[in-house]
């Protein structure tokens, strides 16, 4: 497997403030038994049929299983890695679309691929909401077919995601236009249910449209040291995934399994080990979400004439609040924390906010964005 110069991972703290490890991770590596290169090809089957059973969820229900493509993956960034070089083999040649704001990666990871990268109007930070309907119609202008890079769910930066009917809305869109989706699923399960954090692929599944989802397993199970994921591809013909296929079984000779495979593919193919992740993954989600409304309910109560209200309707590790922008040379003066907490660009680590460290980052955050 190629290195890649990844970024630290998102992370985790629990109320105690650590990382935690789940003890289904912990099970399924004590069961794992080294088997060789035969166990290893057996584990990356096993990983690919059940990972990519998360990615499409029941689009592949009665469907033929040759539009359903799944590939093993170093971790997420590797995942759009791959896709990137894919697609920039695919003529016709296409510009790539990044929301604003968007992960920072995004566009170096396109541009290393030899794409021109532009951006689409994402979220509104006035409101501190999405804009859908600046989206769709910066979709409905572009003036030809393009790549446009969508997040499954816990949008990183912003925290603000699609709901289903917007999902439908810009899956009519990007079928209709001849748009190709790529969609960045780094946090299923952590904003919603498994089920309803990939909705977005499944309503460009159901409606025919060929799609490419970068998956990551590193966040949804708490892989801080030895992550993996998914390159997945659903095509709407048999023909048109031959060629994906090819090039998925070129890379599998290539590569060697990430380390952590045999782990998931044992945590999502034993029910047991399974039902024991889910309600952990779940219990995480849980937290977090109790962490936003501890952090909205301080905040109201230090500055109650602004709006704190976004921190209860985005999800996931991250809230968005561009008010937050320290002017030059006042980055002091606000008494800003841990950058990975509360940043300068406006993003909040809220992952990172546990019952101890709660108290001075409300006062840091309500001191910097007073009106």
């Amino acid at each position: 497997m190629e290195r890649l110069r990844l970024d630290p991972p998102a992370l985790y703290l629990d109320a105690q403030g650590n990382v935690p490890q789940f003890e289904s991770v912990r099970q399924a590596r004590t069961e794992l038994r080294v088997g060789g290169s035969a166990q290893a090809a057996a584990d990356a089957g096993l990983y690919a049929e059940a990972v990519g059973g998360l990615v499409f969820g029941d689009s592949r229900d009665g469907q033929d299983p040759r539009h359903f493509l799944t590939h093993p993956t170093a971790s997420g960034t590797h995942a759009l890695t791959l896709g990137a070089r894919l697609l920039a083999g695919m003529p016709p040649t296409r510009r790539v679309y990044l929301p604003t704001p968007s992960w920072s990666n995004h566009q170096r990871i396109f541009e290393e691929a030899g794409f021109a990268v532009g951006h689409y109007p994402y979220f509104d930070a006035h409101e501190r909401q999405l804009d859908v309907d600046a989206l769709v119609g910066f979709l409905c202008r572009l003036p030809d077919p393009a790549i446009i890079v969508l997040q499954a769910s816990c949008h990183n930066p912003t925290g603000s995601d699609l709901s289903r009917d917007q999902w439908d809305v810009i899956a009519d869109v990007i079928k209709a236009l001849g748009h190709i989706p790529f969609i960045d699923m780094a946090y299923q399960g952590l904003g919603d249910t498994l089920q309803n954090d990939n909705y977005g692929v499944t309503a460009m599944a159901d409606r025919g449209v060929f799609t490419l989802v970068a998956q990551s397993c590193s966040k949804i199970f708490q892989l801080s040291e030895t992550r993996c994921g998914s390159l997945s591809a659903y095509c709407p013909s048999a023909d048109q995934a031959q060629p994906l296929a090819r090039a998925m079984q070129s890379w599998t000779r290539m590569d060697a399994p990430p380390a952590s495979l045999g782990v998931v593919a044992r945590i999502l193919s034993q029910p047991g080990l399974r039902k024991l992740w889910q309600d952990e993954l779940n219990s995480m989600r849980d937290r977090v979400g109790q962490v936003r409304a501890a952090l909205h309910k301080t905040l109201c109560r230090l500055s109650p004439a602004w709006d704190w209200s976004y921190l209860t309707h985005q999800r996931g590790f991250f809230s968005y609040d561009p008010a937050l922008h320290p002017a030059s040379g006042q980055a002091e003066a606000a008494a800003l924390p841990d950058p990975r907490i509360v940043s300068a660009s406006g993003r909040l680590g809220i992952s990172l906010i546990t019952e101890r460290n709660l108290p001075q980052i409300a006062h840091a955050i309500a001191g910097a964005s007073a009106p």
